[in-house]
């Protein structure tokens, strides 16, 4: 597999740029095996937030390091092997040190497969990044020069030991549909390949989040933008379907948006073949401005029903944040249910109504 190593700094305009990171916790992935963490557990390894550093902190095996650390002096070479929560395919990587500034693993190397079953005795692993020297304390942003295969494990080696404080596998979720058409899903979930592929201001935190399994457990777990003070300003992110389809029902989560939900939301969706769809795009309107309030779920029964589309465009007016947006429908081809359908059940927080 050829690749290009980059600088950090030119990760946001890479092709990994709009990518999920689909080793992450956030979406379900875990490690399943590992041959030491002596020093830090390798689950560190795959949380979604930065590394934290604690200088001065120890515990009883030594330093505390927000990582995956191993012991010294291995003849061999450790490594972990990383459950994903959905299955995808793979387009770069970020093997980060941050932290770990004279104990961090030397090398690394990553490999892949595809193993549906669980089972891993008899698993064909393929190398996916060759093994590649890791500087103290860095990112180390690999770009591949083409998707890889579908894969549902990762292996991370880590040459002879040491330390990875985070590891990310940017790609795109692969899933795995159930045959019949008819099944209603949420076809902008993450875990069935809905993604952002564009948004105007992600300054606290990224639109994708909408799409992540679960409700979060606070505020940081959603899409929040900074205030906006420009009179008629409105914010918007633009998802891919995970596949066309036709779209029946809507639910906008605002839990612990307590003062900082939208004012309003629109929603919109349409028809195209890009990535991003083009400026003449023409977007049907499915949400007319509607108000939301604060630490809710609020349900809204789509139309446009006969219409099958591939991406939809979700504004907050004029800003604020939400923490998941949820759009359920059949994908094309597929049968419509008996409308409107009924609002799907929550698990709620114990302060919400």
């Amino acid at each position: 597999m050829a690749y290009q190593r980059i600088p950090y700094e030119d990760l946001a305009k890479s092709p990994l740029a709009k990518l999920t990171d689909i080793a992450s916790s956030a979406l379900g992935s875990e490690i399943i095996e590992v041959t030491d963490e002596f020093f830090a557990p390798a689950s560190n390894m795959i949380n979604p937030l930065p590394p934290v550093h604690a200088p001065g902190k120890f515990v009883s095996t030594g330093a505390w390091m927000d990582g995956w650390e191993t012991k010294r002096h291995n003849q061999n070479y450790d490594w972990c092997i990383i459950k994903l929560g959905f299955a995808g395919t793979i387009r770069g990587f970020d093997i980060d040190t941050t932290y770990f500034t004279g104990n961090q693993a030397p090398a690394a190397s990553v490999e892949g497969c595809f193993c549906p079953c669980g089972n891993l005795a008899g698993a064909k692993w393929v190398e996916v990044l060759p093994k590649e020297s890791l500087p103290p304390t860095s990112h180390n942003v690999f770009v591949l020069d083409k998707e890889t295969e579908k894969f549902t494990h990762l292996r991370v080696n880590n040459y002879p030991d040491g330390g990875i404080a985070r590891f990310r596998a940017y790609g795109n979720v692969d899933p795995i549909f159930p045959e019949n058409k008819d099944e209603v899903l949420d076809l902008a979930f993450v875990g069935n390949g809905g993604r952002s592929v564009f948004c105007t201001n992600e300054h606290f935190t990224p639109a994708s989040h909408l799409l992540l399994p679960g409700r979060g457990t606070h505020m940081g777990h959603g899409w929040e933008t900074k205030r906006s003070r420009i009179p008629g300003y409105k914010d918007y992110a633009i998802f891919k379907l995970g596949a066309k389809g036709h779209l029946v029902k809507a639910v906008l989560d605002t839990s612990h948006y307590k003062g900082n939900y939208p004012h309003k939301i629109i929603l919109e969706a349409t028809d195209s073949q890009q990535e991003v769809p083009e400026e003449t795009a023409v977007w049907t309107s499915l949400i007319e401005p509607s108000s939301v309030g604060a630490h809710a779920l609020f349900y809204f029964d789509l139309p446009s029903t006969d219409k099958a589309f591939t991406h939809v465009r979700f504004s907050i007016v004029p800003d604020g944040g939400a923490k998941r947006l949820r759009l359920y429908g059949v994908r094309e081809g597929g049968k419509l249910p008996l409308l409107p359908l009924a609002n799907p059940t929550f698990e709620k927080f114990d302060d919400e109504e």
